[in-house]
């Protein structure tokens, strides 16, 4: 049913469990175009890491007001002591935003804002440990012989110079068994390789096939092995435990192997709720949803049954370069990305996609260009790292990527006579679950292109209606309205989609809710947050 904004507000009559009403319109900048514009939000998501350069209440402020939709805290150097990581949250749950101008008018406490918190944990990674010599530093030379092993090296006398021998300690006991002669070996990045000549009892033996330097602690990638590594180290299950108890939204959780591997986290997460429910006075919790991160080349081979157990992905391309050929990152990218979006669920983008910002205040061509071929592709989301958390220009950073993504979503929501469109690949007929209400949703979001309307408002206690629409790609923002902050906040991952606490006590689900009212409310609050405006069209 499809109405248009007058000056009084007409409540929209849906007869399901769940209420599409009218709403707004999102802004997209163009030149060429005399639009409405709301500066605040964009269809595509973007996460920010946070760091140094942005633990402080200014700068959370303004990654808030400047389109921040989820907070990302990196766990994977983190210790056990977890205050500065509470300083984030706190700061984060603080920071005033939209909802703060409902407050003067609520019935009852809003949060300041609807910000998601995604813990990203630190996986079951492989580094070098103490050096020959526990020295700082040791150069390796084109062509010197490195006895890979995971003994002790450090009382070793350090090499005499870059030709070796060498011998490299790792804390992985395996490591004999996941690699054969002419496996390959890279160390910090991949910024050294080492090729497998021989395999011992307790080392390998290989041939180091470019020079550099290497620290203790850095990464070791085995691109060729499947790995005999757990899917939750000691270290992750105190972080997700933490992740329960303070209320995050998401868990990033590191390289994801296998379906198993998703398992793994999700029934520790639902444990770890279990325990806090039994507490008494402890409030209800929802358990974090699970976003599997694919950097490696099992996980790319594992990648259908891995989405299937996963609530999300990221595409985590700083260890997937190095542990697949680069010359495929992009490939595995689209894969993944259309995947994703054939199954509804939301797909971040991550990794160097601002890098230079770090240093510089503009971003090269090259960066812009990989933003928008992300959004144009079909991604959910797209993450600054070190752009945010550690670098010169963390606020320049945001803004420079909301405008990309601004320009993106312009072309991907085009009108379908324009150039470009974005299409539901969900199959409606091949579902088993929800198939009616996947039918629903997609024929309001057709309706939505057909008849111009600005905006599809829901009204949902769980998300999983706000989730569906999302899923079938609408061009015009979801306006979800929810009961519970938790339901909101899990709902910031998917594109399109604007969450906002509904400003009543009433439960749609009960019988005798007039759902009139719910609706109204719903309008009155778009109004007075600038989502709406008078004669726009809705469904």
């Amino acid at each position: 049913m499809l109405r248009s904004f007058a000056s009084r507000a007409v409540p929209l009559v849906v007869r399901t469990r769940f209420v599409a009403a009218p709403i707004s319109q999102i802004r997209y900048v163009n030149a060429a175009a005399d639009e409405w514009v709301n500066p605040d939000y964009t269809m595509t998501k973007i996460v920010c890491t946070m760091g140094p350069s942005t633990d402080k209440p200014g700068p959370v402020s303004e990654l808030v007001s400047n389109g921040m939709s989820v907070a990302r805290l990196n766990f994977s150097h983190a210790g056990d002591d977890y205050t500065y990581p509470e300083e984030l949250m706190s700061l984060i749950r603080n920071s005033k935003g939209r909802h703060a101008e409902l407050s003067a008018s609520a019935d009852f406490p809003l949060p300041n804002n609807l910000r998601a918190i995604l813990v990203d944990t630190k996986g079951p990674e492989i580094r070098t440990g103490p050096l020959q010599g526990n020295v700082d530093i040791v150069e390796f030379g084109v062509g010197s012989i490195v006895e890979v092993t995971n003994q002790d090296v450090s009382d070793d006398p350090a090499p005499e110079g870059p030709e070796g021998p060498h011998r490299l300690n790792v804390d992985y006991t395996s490591i004999t068994k996941s690699l054969s002669v002419g496996s390959h070996v890279l160390l910090d990045d991949g910024l050294i390789a080492l090729e497998v000549t021989h395999v011992e009892n307790d080392s390998v033996t290989c041939t180091a096939l470019n020079a550099g330097p290497i620290k203790k602690n850095k990464g070791v990638n085995l691109p060729d092995a499947e790995l005999d590594l757990p899917a939750l180290t000691d270290k992750d299950k105190r972080d997700l435990k933490w992740s329960c108890e303070t209320g995050a939204d998401y868990v990033a959780a590191s390289f994801i192997r296998t379906a198993a591997n998703v398992r793994s986290v999700k029934s520790y997460l639902a444990k770890c709720i279990a325990e806090m429910s039994t507490t008494p006075g402890a409030s209800t919790r929802l358990r974090p949803l699970v976003i599997s991160k694919i950097e490696s080349k099992e996980g790319v081979d594992n990648f259908n049954e891995i989405l299937k157990e996963s609530d999300g992905i990221m595409v985590a391309r700083g260890d997937l370069g190095v542990e697949i050929p680069f010359r495929k990152v992009f490939a595995a990218q689209k894969m993944m990305v259309s995947a994703c979006n054939a199954h509804g669920k939301p797909v971040i983008v991550a990794t160097q996609m601002l890098d230079s910002m770090q240093r510089n205040p503009r971003p090269t061509r090259a960066e812009v260009t990989d933003v928008g071929t992300a959004v144009l592709d079909g991604a959910d989301a797209v993450m600054l790292s070190g752009e945010t958390a550690a670098g010169a220009y963390p606020i320049e950073s945001l803004k420079a990527m909301r405008m990309i993504i601004t320009e993106a979503d312009a072309i991907a929501d085009a009108p379908a006579s324009d150039q470009m469109s974005t299409e539901s690949l969900i199959d409606v007929s091949t579902l088993d679950d929800d198939q009616c209400l996947h039918a629903v949703a997609k024929s309001s979001i057709q309706s939505a292109r057909n008849l111009g309307a600005k905006l599809i408002i829901v009204i949902t206690t769980s998300g999983r209606v706000a989730r569906i629409v999302a899923g079938h790609r609408p061009t015009v923002p979801v306006l979800a309205f929810c009961l519970d902050t938790q339901v909101a906040r899990r709902l910031q991952l998917h594109r399109g989609i604007i969450p906002v606490m509904l400003q009543s006590t009433l439960d749609p689900l009960c019988q005798g809710t007039r759902m009139g009212t719910l609706r109204a409310e719903a309008m009155r609050t778009a109004l007075e947050l600038g989502y709406a405006r008078a004669g726009d069209r809705v469904i």
